[in-house]
């Protein structure tokens, strides 16, 4: 089942012990090939953030949200060092194509970081992890009342996204952009658990949400590769060719993305979330009275890219 809320859920606190049960049985199938391409390993920790957004939707009301959530972060960082190699070397060719002669010894580094065989420890110790952690998924418990944690958790999300926001809006580096991207991430995943409530409504949402985390995500990149530039790599022009081309790269998202958020994160975090949560009793109430069309809405947004 996708990643979302289903009307088979009976509870808040049922769907959160299914998804996190059915992205933790998937991500475990990865990792126990002993063969681990990039692309695998993002996919892994593709899963922990869904379920890292899962768990900040109703931290106010799950006790064991900060032990399970530092577990999710420290499977996500074991798996992290391959991916991001293969990241900086994609973000370098889409910044320069055909690379120019004066960047080269900075690319045949990528490259070398790339190629670098991954530590075959990592992997065990993020499967172990995620491994205790589903065991003990089927004891997750909530307290209060499902409405009332579904409307504080995304009156949070939005709350903190829109913060996030205009802290990056006043001072723009890395740190400020990298903490709403992050803010952003969480609202996106939550308005794809969402989803099936409204279609029509939630999934143009869910898009915008997802294309801004993507170019927040691409500003990272560029901060990230920069990052591994060692001193005295380059020639003082070529380094202020790659300084210059990194930094239009960065504004020219800086303009785009701030507009975008401006309005996807309009309107009373707390009104908003009431909104939502009433849209989502709604269709609970649609589910317990008419089950099979509530399901084929949900197929419905589940075949929805």
């Amino acid at each position: 089942m996708a990643y979302r809320f289903s009307p088979d859920d009976p509870s808040l606190q049922q769907a959160l012990r299914r998804i996190a049960d059915e992205e933790l049985r998937a991500a475990l199938a990865v990792l126990d090939d002993t063969r681990l391409p990039p692309q695998a390993v993002h996919d892994v920790r593709k899963r922990a953030k869904k379920l890292r957004g899962l768990l900040r939707l109703l931290q106010g009301s799950f006790p064991d949200h900060a032990r399970e959530n530092a577990a999710l972060r420290d499977a996500g960082r074991l798996l992290a060092l391959q991916r991001d190699a293969e990241v900086r070397l994609a973000t370098f060719d889409r910044l320069f194509p055909g690379t120019p002669k004066a960047l080269a010894p900075l690319r045949r580094l990528l490259v070398l970081d790339r190629d670098a065989p991954p530590a075959p420890s990592h992997q065990t110790e993020a499967a172990e992890i995620l491994r205790a952690m589903h065991g003990r998924v089927h004891g997750w418990t909530l307290t209060g009342k499902d409405h009332r944690i579904l409307a504080q958790g995304l009156a949070r999300t939005r709350r903190r996204a829109a913060q996030a926001m205009e802290d990056a809006a006043r001072s723009p580096g890395f740190d400020a952009i990298h903490d709403w991207r992050k803010r952003a991430k969480d609202f996106w995943y939550q308005t794809r658990l969402l989803a099936p409530i409204w279609p029509e409504a939630m999934v143009p949402l869910t898009k915008s949400a997802g294309d801004l985390t993507e170019a927040l995500g691409v500003h990272h990149d560029i901060a990230v590769l920069h990052a591994r530039l060692p001193p005295d790599l380059l020639s003082g022009r070529a380094e202020a060719l790659f300084n210059r081309r990194a930094r239009a790269a960065q504004q020219d998202i800086e303009a785009r993305v701030f507009p975008e958020g401006s309005r996807l994160f309009a309107g009373d975090p707390g009104a908003m979330a009431k909104l939502w949560c009433r849209w989502w009793l709604l269709w609970r109430d649609q589910a317990a009275s008419a089950p099979d069309s509530a399901r084929s809405i949900s197929a419905t947004v589940s075949s929805t890219p």
